[in-house]
């Protein structure tokens, strides 16, 4: 695989953060002759229920409390090949083809991550380990087809070598298989040429969040 260097682009996010430090509005310099202050607390509304509390003093301050239980949100993170989720996968990234490992695009981090790992499994012979790497910095959103980071390592697969390998199910066979994004809250401290069994293990032990896409491949 080709080995590059990659930048992450933060002109959207610094556009983000400007503009929430500017609510469009600017108050005029106050004149010579002005010299009363102007309250900008907004009043109670009519439709506070405390209105309804006889011992409310009418023009009184109001306090209210509301107790509500709102579950927590849950960030979904995505994983995104150049098939559909599920479908059949390109010769080219398979041993019928240049064998070449797919272009692959995921959801940014969540804080906190340290590195991103990329594992490819078959579903169907869940002991051969065709693609396992890390390394990956934690602000990369994509990998170019067949290109590692210079940053990343990559362990040997079930083959023995060094990288990726595609599907290649027996003649007569259709085998599914996943590709996974792995976000790791700590580095596995592993270099190029660790066992894929070993590097996946250590990927389990620091993941924060997933996400994968699948896709089948048959051979005739």
């Amino acid at each position: 695989m080709r080995r590059v260097a990659l930048v992450t682009t933060t002109a959207a996010l610094l556009l983000a953060l400007a503009a929430c430090n500017d609510d469009g509005r600017t108050l005029r310099p106050a004149q010579p002759d002005q010299t009363a202050s102007v309250s900008t607390t907004a009043p109670a509304a009519t439709d506070d229920p405390t209105f309804d509390d006889p011992d409310t003093p009418l023009g009184g301050a109001a306090s209210t409390t509301v107790a509500a239980s709102i579950p927590p949100a849950t960030t979904a993170f995505t994983l995104v090949a150049l098939w559909r989720n599920g479908a059949p996968i390109d010769s080219r990234y398979t041993c019928d083809g240049p064998n070449v490992a797919p272009a692959l695009s995921w959801s940014a981090a969540p804080a906190g991550t340290v590195e991103i790992a990329i594992t490819l499994t078959d579903l169907d012979a869940t002991a051969f380990i065709h693609w396992a790497i890390a390394g990956i910095p934690p602000g990369n959103i994509a990998l170019d087809e067949d290109t590692v980071p210079l940053e990343a390592y990559e362990a040997a697969n079930s083959l023995g070598d060094v990288g990726y390998t595609g599907p290649c199910p027996p003649a007569g066979s259709t085998h599914r298989y996943t590709f996974t994004v792995h976000y790791l809250g700590e580095a596995t401290g592993l270099d190029d040429g660790t066992p894929a069994a070993s590097l996946i293990s250590a990927i389990s032990a620091s993941e924060t969040a997933t996400a994968e896409v699948t896709g089948t491949f048959s051979r005739s």
